[in-house]
């Protein structure tokens, strides 16, 4: 599958960025003037409107060479949503969608914004365990994995994606981490994963994945969402304006499709 381009600083858009979420009916009109109105949920759709400036000729000819492929809006591309914390459930760590290992993990503790919805991560273990979801961001997306961690203890806490790993220390205040930058080339999804030593214990918050180089304000989410694998060019024609030399600037939709 081919995959929208990111542009030379990492992200996916630059701003100004409109997203426009549109939803579907679909009515029956009887003889009898009665009008049934179902939810199409295959029918739901997300239009985006993405305009750039300053793209380097690099930058244009991913774009372009994209807009090749894709024979114009005939073919369907993956997209990341660039709004959007990519990992399930990030406030709930019993859902399926987060390994724990041997780790034990306990909810509903104080959190940096003055709520209850931290976590405590036990590792009873003689042995490092991980905290981990697997995601299909390709590997050649920067993407920042980033989590609020506090210690009793100081001591470090590992954060990775994949096989590329960093420690970063952990102790009694509340600090925000991350970990920033591509994965494997020619992977189709990636594992995000924080590292905790044996006999630990952890407070978590915050845990959000977003295709770019540096976290943005925390969004907790529910179900993993974000990634758009039936996204199209909406129109046949894509237009580029030169502005400088070596500069320019373009502007167009896409159509996703959310179910």
């Amino acid at each position: 599958m081919n995959w929208f381009p990111q542009i030379g600083s990492g992200a996916i858009a630059q701003f100004p960025l409109n997203k426009r979420r549109q939803w579907r009916a679909i009515t029956n009109v009887m003889e009898s003037g009665e009008m049934i109105s179902l939810p199409d949920d295959a029918g739901g759709q997300t239009e985006w409107r993405l305009s750039y400036r300053d793209l380097t000729d690099t930058e244009v000819a991913s774009l372009t060479s994209l807009f090749a492929s894709s024979a114009g809006e005939a073919l369907p591309f993956g997209f990341i949503d660039p709004f959007a914390n990519l990992l399930g459930w990030s406030e709930d760590l019993s859902r399926p969608d987060w390994q724990l290992g041997q780790l034990t993990a306990t909810g509903g503790l104080g959190d940096p914004v003055g709520t209850a919805r931290a976590w405590n991560i036990h590792n009873g273990n003689a042995a490092e365990q991980t905290l981990s979801q697997s995601i299909g961001v390709p590997g050649q997306y920067v993407a920042c994995f980033s989590a609020y961690v506090r210690s009793d203890s100081a001591g470090t806490i590992g954060m990775l994606r994949d096989a590329r790993r960093i420690n970063v220390p952990c102790g009694p205040q509340w600090k925000r981490i991350q970990i920033s930058g591509a994965g494997a080339s020619g992977a189709t999804s990636s594992t995000f994963s924080l590292a905790f030593a044996a006999g630990s214990n952890t407070r978590v918050f915050g845990l959000q994945l977003e295709a770019q180089p540096w976290p943005s304000p925390y969004r907790p989410t529910g179900t993993a969402a974000g990634i758009l694998e039936e996204t199209r060019f909406q129109g046949g024609s894509f237009s580029v304006v030169n502005t400088a030399p070596g500069l320019s600037s373009c502007q167009f939709n896409l159509i996703s499709r959310v179910q």
